[in-house]
C-alpha cells in the first residue's frame, strides 16, 4: 500500500507540493502567533509588575511594636510576605523610627515661631537606598547615654534649615514630657532613585520635606542600634515586601490575585498586630488591569489568525477541488476494480499524514525565530520587553491539530467524492463497473 500511495503522490506532484507549502504556511503562522501571544503576555506581566507597577505591586506593612515584641513580629511579617506573593521569592526590607521630635524654635523665621514647631524623626534607612553627599555617615557609637545622637540629614532639608556636617542640635521628645536629645549632624544625603518602591516606607517619600499641618524635616538617619538603645522614644516599625516576578506567567495571575487579597487580612488577625497595623498592597488592582490588557491583545490576535483562517482555508479549497478533479477517474477505476470504501478512506489517510507529518514538526521549530522577529521589527524592544519565545507544549499541541485539519481539508473532497459513488454488481465480464463509469 506505501508504495502505491507514493505512486499516486507522484503522478500528482505538482499539486500536492502547492498542498504542502499551503499547510506548511498556514501551520507556521498560527503557531507563531500562539508562541507570541503566550510569549507577549508573559513578558507584559513581568515588566509590568517589575518596572511600571513595581511600587504597586509591592506590600507596605507598619505598625506601633514594643522592642522586646519586633523579633516575633518580624517574623509574622515575612510569613506573611510570603504567603501574600503565592510562594514566589520575596525579599523584604525594614525601616524602624522613631517617635516625633521637635527642632530648635531658632532654625525656624521669626515670624513661624509662635506656632508650631518643626518636626523630624529618627530612622535607621537601608544605606544602599541613600547616596551620601557631604560628610560621613553616622557610627554606632553614639548610642552611649550623654553622648550626642550621631545622624546624616538629608542635602534638601540640610539647604532650608541651613546646616551643615558638624553642626550640634538639641531635639524635644513630643511624647515624654519635653525630654531633650543632643544631636550632631554628621554627614548629608540624598535618595539614590527617589522612584524606589523602598521610599513608601518613608513618611516623607525620600523628598526629605513634607508640609501639611507641621512642616516635618528628615528622617535623621541614624545607626539601627541607637533606635534599640532605649536613648529615643519607640515610633513604627515598617516593612517592605518585593517579590521577585521574573519567573511568573499568566497562568498564575488568578492565584497570585487570590493570595494577595488574602494575605494583607491573615496578617492583620495575627496576635502581633493585634493592636492595630496598616498592611496594604496594590497588587489585586494591578493583576486586574493586567488581565483585561491581556484580554484585549488576545482578542486582536485572534481576529488576525481568523483571518489568516480563511485565506488559507480558500487557498487549501482550491487545491483541495482541483485534486479531486484530477482524481476522480482515478477514484472510480479503483472502485470499479473492487476497491472499498475503507480501503480508498485508508489510503487518503496516509496522504493526510504526509500532508501534516512535515508542517507539525517544522512549524513548532520555526515559532521561536518568527516570533523574535516580529518583537524586534516592532516597538517591544524600545519598551524593554524580551520574549522567552520556544517551542511550548501548546504550540506543539496547535501546530499538530492545524496541520492535521489543513491535511484533512485537501483530502475531503476525494472522500466525499469516493463515498459518493455506488458500485454495482459486476458484469457478464466479471468487471465491476461504478454508477459513474455505466452513465
Amino acid at each position: 500500500m506505501t508504495g502505491f500511495v507514493f505512486l499516486r503522490v507522484r503522478a500528482h506532484r505538482l499539486l500536492l507540493t502547492a498542498a504542502v507549502l499551503a499547510v506548511l504556511l498556514t501551520t507556521s503562522v498560527l503557531a507563531a502567533l500562539t508562541a507570541f501571544s503566550g510569549s507577549i503576555g508573559d513578558a507584559a506581566l513581568r515588566h509590568t509588575l517589575t518596572h511600571r507597577s513595581a511600587a504597586s505591586a509591592s506590600l507596605v506593612i507598619s505598625a506601633q511594636v514594643e522592642r522586646e515584641q519586633r523579633e516575633a513580629a518580624d517574623a509574622t511579617a515575612r510569613k506573611a510576605a510570603r504567603e501574600t506573593f503565592d510562594g514566589l521569592a520575596v525579599t523584604v526590607r525594614t525601616l524602624k523610627a522613631s517617635g516625633p521630635y521637635a527642632l530648635p524654635r531658632s532654625l525656624q523665621a521669626p515670624a513661624a515661631r509662635r506656632g508650631d514647631p518643626d518636626l523630624t524623626r529618627f530612622a535607621s534607612l537601608d544605606r544602599s537606598r541613600v547616596r551620601l553627599t557631604a560628610g560621613r555617615m553616622p557610627g554606632a557609637g553614639s548610642g552611649r547615654s550623654g553622648a550626642p545622637v550621631e545622624v546624616a540629614l538629608p542635602s534638601v532639608a540640610a539647604d532650608v534649615l541651613k546646616l551643615k556636617p558638624g553642626a550640634r542640635l538639641t531635639l524635644t521628645d513630643r511624647l515624654a514630657d519635653g525630654t531633650r536629645l543632643p544631636v550632631l549632624i554628621t554627614g548629608l544625603y540624598k535618595a539614590a532613585d527617589q522612584a524606589d518602591p523602598y521610599w513608601q516606607l518613608d513618611e516623607l517619600g525620600g523628598r526629605g520635606i513634607r508640609k501639611v499641618v507641621f512642616t516635618t524635616y528628615g528622617p535623621l538617619l541614624t545607626d539601627p542600634a541607637v533606635l534599640d538603645s532605649g536613648r529615643i522614644s519607640s515610633g513604627e516599625m515598617s516593612w517592605l515586601a518585593v517579590a521577585d516576578f521574573r519567573t511568573v506567567t499568566t497562568d498564575r495571575i488568578q492565584a497570585l490575585h487570590t493570595a494577595s487579597t488574602r494575605g494583607p487580612k491573615a496578617l492583620l488577625a495575627s496576635p502581633e498586630f493585634k493592636d492595630g497595623a496598616l498592611a496594604q498592597t496594590s497588587l489585586p488592582t494591578v493583576l486586574d488591569q493586567i488581565d483585561r490588557a491581556l484580554l484585549v491583545s488576545r482578542s486582536t490576535l485572534m481576529i488576525v489568525a481568523v483571518q489568516l483562517v480563511l485565506l488559507a482555508g480558500y487557498a487549501l479549497l482550491l487545491v483541495a477541488r482541483l485534486l479531486s478533479s484530477e482524481r476522480g477517474g482515478e477514484t472510480e477505476l479503483l472502485r470499479a476494480r473492487g476497491g472499498s470504501r475503507g480501503r480508498i478512506t485508508s489510503l487518503a489517510a496516509i496522504e493526510a499524514l504526509l500532508l501534516a507529518l512535515p508542517a507539525a514538526v517544522i512549524a513548532p521549530l520555526l515559532a521561536g525565530p518568527l516570533t523574535r522577529l516580529l518583537a524586534d521589527r516592532s516597538e517591544l524592544t524600545r519598551l524593554g520587553l524580551r520574549l522567552d519565545a520556544g517551542a511550548t507544549g501548546t504550540v506543539w499541541l496547535v501546530a499538530a491539530a492545524v496541520a492535521l485539519a489543513c491535511a484533512l481539508a485537501v483530502v475531503a473532497p476525494a472522500l466525499a467524492a469516493s463515498a459518493g459513488a455506488r458500485s454495482r454488481p459486476p458484469a457478464a465480464g466479471g468487471v465491476y463497473t461504478s454508477d459513474a463509469a455505466a452513465e
